[in-house]
């Protein structure tokens, strides 16, 4: 205490005890005001009684308000793992490698270790083209491919299985080390990768597929007839250009009911477009992709057609091939008011850069991104010549 606190203590000591009050000890107000004492308890105090009231939040609301951060918490944590299994690459293995032509193989692709998805298999397969991506661990690359659609009653062995048609490049860094690879190997997939989603809307699709571009034909056929909305209304028709003959051994064209609507050209082949009168062709022996589309046909009756062209027997995808292919969307099946009409009508190229070049002209980079590019070239006057409201995509 200090001596100016302890002067005033005695001061106030001395008044109480000049009125008379020394024999009794000090009041309770004298020393509280000697000695500057204050009634609220101490500052600790305080927060320990406040500390324990009760909060504002009832039991019933901190478990709700818990259960929503935790589930918060688990979506964020699912979605961050599904991310990273699909940028996963799966080890799989190579059990089988059949022969479809001197340049093309089918490759069977069992999964390893870790297995994949097949839930988010089964909804690729419905929603339209999709690919996997193939890495080459020796050059660190990576190339995408499209697997062929499931078999029909598959085995419990085969559900899980993957088909790819790849064709032998010799100038193709991941081609060739993937044909030079013998039974048994170990193959890296990371997907599936959606390319082109099939619009529900869709009834009408022409196709133009160039060589192994077959694959994603297949594909848009799987998931057109697996829409189980007016899936009898639907129709296909494919036109399938290879180079030489065995690459669709034992094929032979379905007929256009529609004629030439212009008259060929200089630069058409002499030979009708759809001629495929060769023995191979009309041969009892099939390559294994022209069996999936004969199944295919026989499946779907009337709704699925086919054309054939081959280099070496000097039929192309000319202009009155294309006439022909746009001749046969039926504007009696839809209204062309509708404002889905465009999707309702499509077509689809797929196969080598300079077969959608030469049919539609090419994509283009934008960006860093390659993009659709203006449709020109032999569709576009096609469709200019005979109008039609489609929508054209590139693979």
């Amino acid at each position: 205490m200090t001596p100016r606190a302890a002067s005033s203590q005695v001061s106030s000591i001395s008044r109480c005890v000049s009125k008379g009050s020394l024999c009794k000890p000090p009041s309770s107000h004298c020393l509280r005001s000697a000695q500057g004492y204050s009634s609220a308890p101490p500052q600790s105090e305080r927060k320990l009684r406040q500390s324990g009231q009760p909060s504002g939040l009832k039991s019933w609301q901190r478990y709700a308000i818990t259960m929503v951060i935790g589930g918060v918490v688990y979506g964020l944590y699912e979605g961050y793992s599904n991310k990273q299994a699909r940028d996963a690459f799966i080890p799989y293995k190579l059990v089988e490698k059949d022969l479809v032509s001197t340049s093309a193989s089918i490759f069977v692709l069992q999964p390893q270790g870790r297995s994949p998805d097949l839930d988010t298999y089964k909804e690729a397969w419905q929603r339209g083209i999709w690919n996997f991506h193939f890495k080459q661990p020796q050059l660190q690359i990576v190339r995408a491919y499209t697997p062929l659609p499931p078999q029909d009653a598959p085995s419990a062995e085969e559900v899980s299985q993957l088909r790819f048609l790849i064709r032998n490049d010799a100038y193709g860094e991941m081609s060739s080390y993937l044909h030079q690879l013998p039974i048994g190997s170990q193959i890296e997939l990371r997907g599936p990768n959606i390319e082109y989603e099939l619009s529900p809307d869709v009834k009408q699709i022409v196709f133009f597929a160039g060589g192994t571009g077959i694959a994603p034909a297949l594909q848009v056929a799987h998931a057109l007839f697996s829409q189980k909305e007016h899936s009898k209304d639907k129709k296909l028709h494919i036109l399938w250009a290879n180079r030489k003959r065995d690459d669709c051994v034992g094929g032979h064209s379905d007929y256009s009911p529609v004629e030439p609507l212009v008259k060929k050209s200089a630069t058409s082949s002499d030979s009708p477009t759809l001629s495929t009168s060769t023995k191979a062709a009309f041969s009892n022996d099939q390559g294994l992709v022209v069996k999936e589309l004969e199944r295919l046909k026989e499946k779907h009756p009337g709704q699925v057609t086919v054309e054939y062209f081959v280099n070496e027997e000097n039929t192309w995808i000319d202009r009155d091939a294309v006439f022909r292919a746009l001749g046969r969307f039926d504007d009696n099946d839809f209204s062309c008011r509708s404002s889905s009409s465009q999707e309702q009508r499509q077509i689809l190229i797929s196969g080598p850069s300079g077969f959608i070049s030469y049919l539609a002209g090419p994509k283009e980079w934008r960006n860093g991104r390659e993009q659709q590019g203006g449709v020109s070239k032999i569709l576009a006057h096609a469709i200019s010549m005979n109008p039609h409201n489609v929508k054209v995509w590139k693979i």
